[in-house]
């Protein structure tokens, strides 16, 4: 029988020291024999203990500083060796079975290049949230119709109308698993620029040409709290570039549906980002003049892209903040201390 692992997770921790350990447990928990899979954690600290019992469990532990998300899963990726790769953030878990489950899936489909399965929602402290409070991307709610699904490589169309009109097949990096050669040469190069791993995972399949398979089984446990990266403007700012770059990726390869599907992407984050930029400056007490010229961009912005100019609360909301910070500075100031707090806390 060979010795060597059949599927390598990849652990990814940047400065959340809290949720580690739990992580891990769930690793420890697998129904797949430990020496079946390898395990590779990568951070940006040092730990002593728990350094040594990870090396005293076989565990490959990696110091690496680098805030680039896309590079530092690289570095980890290229320190495994198993043929079939997945990843965990320090902030999420594997239910017991979640790793025999996807080796079985790539045996059963010998044409497979990328899984997917779907999540659970757990609070800060590990405990179970209700379904009626999960968001659309989590319940996503197509797949109680559907079944799982699998998608061959001549099902693009199918695929791209599935992950972007009607489900969340995109979401949450620690769902996925795929064939590590999808992520070698210029895609690999391609995927160390992204702040977006789950996203450009999803587009490494398609630039494979190889088979898809979305379970829809509830194998990964995704922690869902305040505070949270994906929450922050600054992120919004990484989205908008991220997916800009993946657009001109999928273009290069020749996906032009797929690069079209990234443009919208790109627009939409950029209008959150540049709203959720000028909510913050108001909330700050910005000087006047420079909320008014953040305000003009961002009503050029919309001008620039009318798919984007529903009238909702949302979008609109930023640039009236803006107009009513010149007259009543103060008060809109409040107005927007409050719904930063409120976005936040949520």
């Amino acid at each position: 029988m060979s010795t060597e692992p059949e599927v390598a997770v990849i652990v990814g921790d940047y400065g959340r020291r809290r949720y580690l350990r739990s992580a891990l447990r769930s690793l420890a928990a697998q129904t797949l024999p430990r020496a079946r899979f390898e395990v590779v954690v990568t951070k940006n600290y040092r730990d002593p203990e728990l350094d040594r019992a990870l090396d005293e469990d076989g565990a490959t532990v990696l110091f690496d500083e680098e805030r680039q998300i896309g590079r530092w899963l690289r570095r980890a990726l290229e320190t495994s060796r198993a043929p079939i790769v997945t990843f965990l953030d320090d902030d999420d878990e594997f239910e017991p079975d979640r790793l025999e489950r996807l080796v079985e899936t790539f045996a059963r489909f010998p044409d497979l290049g990328f899984y997917r399965n779907r999540v659970v929602v757990i609070d800060r402290d590990g405990r179970p949230v209700p379904r009626e409070r999960w968001r659309s991307l989590e319940v996503d709610p197509e797949f109680d119709r559907l079944g799982s699904v699998h998608l061959g490589p001549d099902d693009l169309p199918r695929l791209v109308d599935l992950a972007a009109h009607r489900s969340y097949a995109t979401f949450n990096s620690s769902t996925m698993a795929l064939r590590r050669e999808l992520l070698e040469g210029g895609v690999g190069d391609a995927f160390e620029r992204t702040q977006l791993p789950d996203q450009f995972l999803f587009l490494s399949g398609i630039l494979a040409r190889r088979g898809f398979y979305l379970d829809d089984r509830r194998l990964t446990r995704y922690r869902f709290y305040p505070g949270n990266v994906t929450r922050e403007v600054p992120w919004l700012g990484h989205a908008e570039t991220s997916y800009r770059d993946m657009a001109a990726v999928a273009t290069r390869y020749g996906f032009a549906e797929v690069a079209a599907w990234l443009d919208e992407r790109a627009v939409h984050y950029g209008r959150m980002f540049r709203g959720g930029t000028l909510v913050s400056q108001v909330a700050a007490g910005a000087p006047r003049g420079e909320v008014a010229g953040r305000t003009g961009e961002y009503l050029r912005y919309l001008g620039r892209h009318p798919e984007e100019r529903e009238w909702t609360l949302d979008i609109w909301a930023a640039g009236m903040y803006g107009l009513g910070y010149v007259p009543f500075g103060p008060l809109v100031a409040r107005l927007a201390r409050a719904r930063v707090a409120a976005r936040s806390s949520a």
